[in-house]
């Protein structure tokens, strides 16, 4: 009964593939200082799977943002998804990295590579933050979400997940760049004292992810006093003798003081994350004269702080200030002539005297002395040989001058018109030249001329 039907047989064949379905790791990129001073950071992520299924015409992967990175919380704005790239990775090989876009859905896998892709298998994608220097990276976390697809359609192809999650943590930080250095102002010539800002700037850069707020504050009231000289006693100068500023920006003048004070309130997070400060310390002439008089080292230091509440970040710094006074010394003459004319009877009875206002002009950063001594024993008229004692002559203060000696007989020995005064620059002293009635008569019977003689004065420490 069965010959003359016609025995068929179907074969049916099951094309089986493979398939890892599961949750692919998410993209977590954390940009820190360490990124911001590579320059890029990156990450790779695995679990992902590509099935080819069965005439795929060579697909690509593609991999479009579903928006921008948005802030978790806070109020900053949305990270644009292009600052960040994506990678396909297979063992040892990989494709470009490709910029990912919340418009266009971008082939992660060249034609050539896609060859690859034919056996199918797990993947990676490597995600990155490159050319970091070109943003301003606000503390924060943003995130947002990827999709992932074939760029063809084959039976059984796919690729999974179909999403998957890009976060991006930036840290919040405050650290230096460049760090502020110690701070040494130097007194090494007087112009300092008279017309000439004594000045020093401190520049640094500062890293940071958060607005920044910057702060200074002395760690001591008074500079400590060392290498001064000798017997000379700490003369307590106060911190607000040293002035400051911000220069960059520009701030206000403030004097030096044990409370913290305000430099810049709010340095916004600029492109690159880092802000150039510029910190000017300076002391007026007058200040000069009244507080650093004397020779040595006036030192403090500093704390320097740059800080944020939220999020929280700090930055701090101790520095070294110090001032430094050298020693300095300057000795004028207005005159290098003194002429005592004898003329009368008159000059010869009651003798004669010249007055010189500011005829000496000291300056010293040390107490010192000013000895007076004649070169030769006596005064010579130089037509006639004829010669005068040089002790008739007396040196001393003109009335009113204080902290001046007399010299009752000028010497060919120093003698101390100045003993032990206090450091000062441009003091001036008015001296009296005399030679007394007492002392007229050495000039009796002498030839007329001009008698002369040459007075040294000297500048010395005491």
């Amino acid at each position: 009964m069965w010959k003359n039907r016609m025995i068929r047989s179907c074969w049916l064949i099951l094309f089986l593939w493979s398939s890892v379905a599961g949750h692919a790791q998410n993209g977590q990129l954390t940009i820190n200082e360490t990124a911001l001073i590579d320059g890029s950071v990156s990450m790779t992520a695995s679990g992902y799977n590509y099935n080819p299924g069965i005439l795929a015409l060579l697909p690509n992967i593609m991999v479009k943002g579903n928006g921008d990175l948005n802030p978790v919380s806070g109020t900053n704005s949305a990270l644009p998804l292009s600052k960040f790239t994506a990678m396909y990775v297979r063992g040892a090989n990989h494709d470009n990295a490709i910029t990912l876009s919340t418009t266009t859905a971008q082939s992660m896998t060249s034609e050539l590579l896609s060859l690859l892709l034919l056996s199918g298998g797990p993947f990676t994608v490597k995600y990155e933050a490159p050319g970091l220097s070109a943003t301003a990276w606000k503390a924060g976390t943003y995130s947002n979400t990827l999709a992932f697809s074939l760029s063809a359609i084959g039976i059984g192809s796919a690729v999974t997940p179909t999403q998957a999650t890009l976060t991006v943590t930036v840290d919040p930080l405050i650290t230096a760049s460049s760090a502020p250095g110690n701070m040494a102002l130097v007194v090494n010539d007087l112009k300092y004292f008279r017309n000439t800002t004594l000045e020093i700037n401190n520049a640094f850069t500062l890293r940071h992810t958060v607005p920044a707020q910057l702060t200074l504050a002395a760690n001591t009231a008074q500079l400590a006093f060392a290498n001064g000289y000798s017997g000379v006693a700490d003369p307590q100068t106060g911190v607000g003798k040293i002035q400051l500023q911000m220069t960059t920006p520009a701030g206000s003048i403030l004097p030096l003081t044990t409370t913290s004070q305000q430099l810049v309130a709010n340095a916004p997070v600029p492109v690159g994350n880092k802000t150039n400060f510029t910190t000017r310390f300076f002391i007026s002439p007058s200040d000069l004269k009244t507080a650093f008089i004397n020779k040595g080292d006036y030192s403090t230091t500093l704390t320097l702080q740059g800080t944020n509440t939220s999020p929280a970040a700090t930055y701090s710094k101790v520095l070294n200030l110090v001032v430094t006074v050298n020693d300095l010394s300057e000795f004028n003459l207005s005159a290098t002539g003194v002429t005592l004319p004898f003329q009368t009877a008159a000059d010869y009875k009651n003798g004669v005297a010249l007055d010189l206002t500011n005829h000496l002009q000291v300056s010293k950063t040390t107490p010192y002395d000013i000895s007076v001594k004649a070169q030769t024993s006596d005064l010579t008229n130089g037509a006639s040989g004829a010669t005068v004692p040089v002790n008739i002559l007396e040196l001393g203060p003109v009335a009113g001058q204080s902290g001046v000696n007399t010299i009752s007989a000028l010497s060919t020995t120093d003698q101390l018109l100045v003993s032990g005064a206090l450091p000062a620059v441009d003091r001036y002293l008015n001296i009296r030249y005399r030679i007394p009635p007492s002392r007229t008569q050495y000039l009796i019977n002498k030839p007329a001329g001009i008698y002369t003689a040459v007075i040294n004065y000297t500048l010395t420490a005491h």
